[in-house]
């Protein structure tokens, strides 16, 4: 039953992007060339201190964290592209994710997802990720709907 697998990732896919939309919005105001010197430098303590102070205005604590990882694509005929490794903990469910900014538009990869205790029931596990993004905000209002970020 391969499609239904996919139907689940592209939909916790949408769940995790919006849910994240704020935070890229605000990583999109560091300078540029700050960060991907920090990165291709390896200053990976400057980077996740840049990535927290953007989470820490959208997430309870402890909840979304930088996972000291990331990337930059450079090249001359493209737009830049930042890549972050991010992880989620919250209400046993467990979000390990890239986050992949440009200059007008973000995205995010799913690399591995758990769940303490799961249900047979993707849908069941869908939800529950929904519900503990939506817990982990700080700011609750925002719809987890909407896929674009």
């Amino acid at each position: 039953m391969q499609p239904a697998r996919i139907a689940h990732s592209v939909e916790r896919e949408k769940i995790v992007a919006e849910c994240v939309r704020d935070v890229a919005a605000d990583l999109r105001l560091i300078e540029l060339s700050d960060l991907v010197a920090h990165l291709k430098t390896m200053q990976i303590a400057s980077v996740a201190m840049l990535v927290q102070s953007s989470v820490e205005l959208s997430f309870k604590r402890d909840t979304l964290q930088f996972a000291h990882s990331g990337n930059v694509q450079l090249s001359w005929d493209t737009q830049p592209q930042i890549y972050l490794d991010m992880e989620f903990h919250h209400m046993d469910v467990h979000v390990y994710f890239q986050l992949i900014l440009e200059a007008r538009r973000a995205a995010i990869e799913i690399s591995f997802i758990s769940f303490d205790r799961p249900s047979p029931d993707p849908e069941i596990n869908t939800r529950r990720m929904h519900d503990a993004f939506l817990d982990a905000r700080a700011n609750k209002h925002a719809d987890a709907g909407e896929s674009v970020i």
